[in-house]
């Protein structure tokens, strides 16, 4: 039952996705071609608008992919579709995991979509031997190369993305405990939320910097203006893991939380 759940989940948030995805693309198809012939002005200033509507269709794409998935999970949970959706003969438990697994799917994708948009619109071969030289220095200092710090930090911003969004469920199902002033309280709680699983990551910055006094004196002493590069790696490896157990404490917390529905 969950497979059908959340096959009717991700069918009507990607019915509304589509549309920004295929702008994107179609804009960002436009882009490369008007700079590739970019051989008058008319076409240079013609360039400059579309690149322009590229960069708002991929903002655009990040953001109405938050505002959905958290007013979808209101409404179809705790809006008039919540009287259907909590007669339905499933565990209460599946509901959240569809929304969980809709949210991430979603996201992903949408991630891998604007991705698709900045190289289709961006990307030459000449740019990107310009950022793997710019990066070069650094992948050597931290043993690594410059296409792994690429994909390393996509990653880490993907996580802090999708921390976003599942904070914002918390706060959406927290907030419903309220007998009044919902919307605000689910907007309020979220935040902290949010707030909250950032500095337990700033913590475990500073608990590193500790076990590890090389990166302490790298990033937090006021006598070095720049900092090693070298301790990147393990702050970088260490966020990746507390993202990945706070996501997963998070949604056990939330759909636990989860269990007790006051809709309105």
């Amino acid at each position: 039952m969950l497979s059908k759940l959340l096959k009717y989940d991700l069918r009507s948030n990607f019915k509304f996705l589509a549309i920004f995805y295929v702008l994107a693309i179609i804009f960002a198809i436009i882009t490369r071609i008007l700079f590739a012939v970019n051989d008058s002005l008319f076409l240079t200033i013609l360039a400059y608008v579309f690149n322009g509507a590229t960069i708002a269709m991929i903002a655009n794409i990040l953001i109405n992919n938050l505002m959905r998935a958290w007013v979808y999970f209101k409404n179809n949970l705790y809006g008039d579709e919540g009287y259907l959706m909590h007669t339905l003969p499933v565990p209460r438990s599946n509901l959240y995991a569809s929304k969980f697994l809709m949210g991430l799917i979603t996201m992903v994708t949408s991630s891998l979509i604007i991705i698709a948009t900045m190289a289709i619109a961006w990307l030459t071969p000449e740019s990107f031997e310009g950022l793997k030289n710019m990066l070069a220095p650094m992948a050597e200092i931290i043993d690594s190369t410059a296409v792994e710090i690429i994909l390393l930090t996509i990653f880490v911003v993907v996580l802090e993305i999708l921390v976003m969004l599942f904070s914002g469920y918390t706060g959406i199902i927290l907030g419903h405990r309220k007998l009044n002033k919902r919307t605000a309280w689910s907007v309020f709680i979220g935040f902290c939320c949010y707030i909250v699983i950032q500095l337990v990551i700033l913590i475990g910055m500073f608990i590193l910097a500790g076990v590890k006094p090389e990166i302490g004196d790298s990033l937090f002493s006021n006598e070095r203006l720049i900092p090693d590069i070298s301790a990147l790696k393990p702050v970088f490896v260490q966020s990746i893991v507390l993202y990945f157990i706070l996501i997963a404490i998070n949604y056990m917390l939330s759909a636990k939380w989860f269990k007790r529905i006051d809709l309105d």
